[in-house]
């Protein structure tokens, strides 16, 4: 179990001496205040009608805050979607920072996109809502943020509400747009028709990832470091097929958010690995939707396998990554975490 931070630990004493009702809606209104969430909302004429309209949830990712990284605004936008459905609102998703969602992701059965030019920032008419941490029941904390004077609720949010039913949700809202299509389609001939999936995270163990403060190794806990990753992929992997004559070694995509270790694991003549950046997406200015595509294509490629992997090192603490694991649900993929 990883050990709560003191933040953590002063929240839920406050939960215990409070009630969780009063410590929500304080974090709330705080977390909107310190994230400068109504900034630019103005009391002013608008020429836009909305005549007898639904109220509209809109999933914001714009560059006012932290939006978290891919598995967390995946998993934010299909609770997002959930909340909206269950609650008769229209749905829509803002993602702009740092790319245009929709030029890797197309909407499927739902039309979610929405123009800049159609979002408010009128005060009588937009709102800005947050769902703070997942320990509590962020249901009722969304409901007792919405009103029924505003049309749209634009909604910052990583919070997880949607648990083992992320792919119902996650296909309503997207398919693979045809950049997509096409990487999926490459990596799936070099992977063939079984393969494994094993994730690593690193963070910036291995001096090649910048992420926040995370701080790397020194020389030689990157090398054991290392050594120890590589060698769980140099496990003799299992044949394709069932038959004993068959001699075709099943393939392993590897994902890590580590250079080096991608380089390494390049070597071995079982792996494949997803060409481009390794980024994160919170952590980098770059507004090219390419330089994204390679964790959209992985994220895609582990939900495809036949079994799904995390790597957790205990002694160096990787980071246990969600990654993998709602790619897997996604799949309805077997997951499991490999301990070392």
């Amino acid at each position: 179990m990883i050990p709560l931070t003191p933040k953590e630990v002063f929240i839920r004493t406050a939960r215990r001496v409070f009630g969780e009702k009063r410590v929500h809606d304080y974090l709330i209104k705080r977390g909107i205040k310190l994230r400068h969430l109504r900034d630019g909302y103005e009391n002013y004429g608008e020429n836009h009608d909305y005549g007898d309209s639904r109220q509209t949830l809109i999933f914001m990712a714009d560059g006012k805050w932290m939006h978290g990284g891919l598995t967390d605004r995946l998993r934010g936008m299909t609770s997002a979607y959930k909340f909206a459905k269950e609650h008769n609102l229209d749905f829509k998703i803002f993602h702009t920072s740092p790319f245009g969602l929709q030029e890797i992701l197309q909407p499927n059965k739902v039309n979610w996109i929405i123009g800049e030019n159609e979002i408010s920032h009128n005060c009588e008419i937009a709102k800005p809502v947050l769902l703070y941490r997942e320990d509590f029941n962020n249901d009722s904390a969304l409901e007792r943020q919405l009103d029924s004077n505003h049309k749209q609720f634009h909604l910052y949010s990583c919070v997880d509400t949607v648990g083992k039913e992320f792919p119902i949700y996650f296909n309503e809202l997207f398919k693979p747009s045809l950049i997509l299509e096409q990487e999926l389609a490459h990596y799936g001939k070099l992977l063939g028709e079984s393969y494994t999936a094993i994730s690593f995270r690193f963070q910036n163990k291995l001096g090649d990832f910048k992420e926040f403060t995370f701080k790397e190794l020194p020389e030689k806990g990157k090398r054991k470091l290392m050594d120890a990753a590589i060698n769980v992929l140099k496990e003799k992997p299992h044949p394709v097929g069932h038959d004993s004559s068959d001699t075709t070694l099943r393939k392993t995509l590897v994902t890590a958010d580590s250079p080096t270790f991608l380089a390494e694991a390049e070597k071995l003549p079982n792996v494949v690995t997803v060409k481009g950046k390794s980024i994160h997406i919170d952590f980098n200015g770059s507004k090219n939707a390419t330089d994204y595509l390679k964790a959209f294509t992985e994220f895609f490629l582990i939900s495809r396998a036949s079994k799904a992997k995390l790597y957790h090192n205990h002694k160096f603490k990787t980071y246990p990554s969600n990654f993998p694991k709602y790619a897997s649900l996604l799949g309805n993929v077997p997951y499991e975490i490999v301990e070392d």
